[in-house]
């Protein structure tokens, strides 16, 4: 995640990265000692959208004092 807004590692974590879940799970993880994403929990397709075709996550990856 740090090398797509072109961010160095060091500015990523000063800037306090976080992840923001809209969702009451909170699925994502951001490390910030490398700036991986990860999955922190398990997505069971069935119990987050089992009635609609298309399922999606949506998240987003707030810094502070952004460029």
């Amino acid at each position: 995640v740090a090398k797509d807004p072109g961010l160095e590692l060091t500015a990523f974590r000063h800037r306090g990265a976080r992840v923001f879940d809209t969702g009451r799970t909170q699925y994502f993880l951001l490390d910030l000692q490398n700036g991986h994403l990860f999955m922190k929990e398990r997505a069971v397709r069935e119990q987050i959208c089992a009635a609609v075709a298309k399922c999606v996550l949506n998240f987003e990856i707030l810094v502070k004092n952004p460029m």
